[in-house]
């Protein structure tokens, strides 16, 4: 299993009145940390770069905009990344950290980092991607028990994704306070008695509150079909992230960095 790249401050020395990173997290205030979570070798040749954060707040989600302060470099990589940051706590070694929300594929032969700086509350954190280390090295093959990613599709008969980068579908148009019907199918790929599936949504980027309704449900042993209504409460560009996993069993956990697709959905919200 990797172990994720620690993140940086940009500041070599802790400043007068500064939190230390391992204190108790602050109501509110503290920064964003983004995180390398490791890389996959795909059999084109390219690869697969995977990444989280840590909202290092006691309580309440951050947004911050793609831009100075949320940014990937080198430029042609950016804006894939989440600007809506909330807190989380998962059991065991998932802690407080959000993993493999995003992925960037880069091409054969590519040199050089790809970076992700996050800046909130006075604090900068910045975060290289890259696949020189084989203690980074993430796999798609099963686990111990036979868990593997999940198929995630948007369409019955539409394109299917097993992965960090998932599927996208969109954009979908929908007015403000409408409610948006969302259709999702889920395949358990484990080699292994079939097992149901879990599906959680998520605001990835824009710019008001989103509410699903119902936000999680559960499939039938080897997957399924799920349905969610979304409303959004002021008009923009969203994306939002759907995630599959089979978390619950011996071997898919969220801190064990295996068995979850994501999906996304681009959508415009009129005023």
């Amino acid at each position: 299993m990797a172990v994720p790249l620690s993140v940086v401050p940009l500041s070599a020395q802790p400043q007068p009145g500064a939190r230390y990173p391992l204190g108790p997290s602050a109501p509110s205030g503290a920064g964003v940390a983004p995180y390398f979570d490791g890389w996959y070798a795909n059999p084109d040749g390219s690869i697969t770069l995977s990444y989280g954060f840590m909202n290092r707040n006691a309580s309440g989600a951050v947004d911050i905009p793609i831009g100075p302060d949320n940014r990937i470099e080198p430029a042609q990589f950016n804006g894939l990344q989440p600007t809506h940051f909330p807190v989380v706590r998962y059991g065991a070694f998932g802690g407080r950290r959000e993993r493999g929300v995003f992925a960037i594929r880069v091409p054969t032969g590519h040199k050089g980092d790809v970076v992700w700086t996050l800046r909130h509350g006075g604090v900068t954190y910045t975060v290289p991607g890259r696949a020189t280390s084989e203690y980074y090295k993430l796999s798609y093959t099963p686990q111990a028990a036979g868990s593997m990613m999940p198929v995630v599709r948007f369409a019955a008969d539409g394109p299917a994704s097993a992965g960090r980068e998932g599927v996208t579908t969109g954009p979908l148009m929908v007015a403000m306070g409408t409610p948006l019907t969302i259709r999702v199918w889920m395949e358990d790929r484990g080699e292994r008695k079939p097992i149901p599936l879990n599906m959680l949504w998520f605001k990835h980027q824009g710019p008001g509150d989103v509410s699903f309704e119902p936000r999680t449900a559960t499939t039938a042993p080897g997957g399924g079909e799920a349905t969610t209504a979304v409303r959004f409460s002021a008009p923009g560009e969203y994306m939002l992230r759907v995630r599959v996993d089979n978390f619950g069993i011996t071997d898919s956990a969220p801190g064990q960095q295996c068995c979850w697709t994501n999906g996304y959905v681009r959508v415009k919200v009129s005023g």
